[in-house]
């Protein structure tokens, strides 16, 4: 059973900021958000970075090979392979007219094995809930981010 998630945020940033910074993967990433155990870079080019996480959601330990492919300045997707499931992420950024930008995230998540297909829909609310907590904690820090590196300019 396949389920998806939708989410659009408004930050308070410009699109440039926000691609570059959400963009700029780094193991230091654990530090911003809990379920987010470790993250290893594999290799990194202009259109493509290749890296291993290892999440904790709900007492469930899961690694993921992750394909970030870049399309600079609007969008970047996310392929994730792991043994308890498989996804997509999309993220577009549209840059609006007082200097905000727009992100629409959306995932679809194919869990794997036979009990994880029946509780996927149960459990659907609380992933969500996990998703939207990461990504209010990155917009929150991005914005501070932004806020800083325009005072310095």
């Amino acid at each position: 059973m396949t389920f998806e998630i939708f989410v659009s945020r408004n930050i308070k940033a410009d699109r440039e900021f926000v691609f570059d910074w959400w963009t700029d993967l780094s193991p230091d990433d654990t530090k911003l958000v809990k379920p987010l155990k470790s993250r290893e870079i594999l290799s990194r080019s202009p259109e493509r970075i290749l890296l291993r996480d290892e999440e904790q959601i709900y007492f469930r330990k899961m690694q993921f090979d992750v394909e970030v492919t870049l399309h600079r300045p609007e969008m970047w997707s996310s392929n994730y392979e792991g043994k308890s499931a498989t996804a997509r992420s999309d993220y577009r950024l549209l840059a609006e007219t007082d200097g905000t930008t727009t992100l629409n995230y959306s995932t679809r998540i194919e869990p794997h094995g036979f009990l994880t297909s029946i509780f996927s829909p149960v459990v659907k609310p609380f992933v969500k809930k996990v998703f939207v907590g990461e990504m209010d904690i990155f917009i929150r820090t991005l914005e501070r981010d932004y806020t800083k590196q325009k005072i310095v300019d």
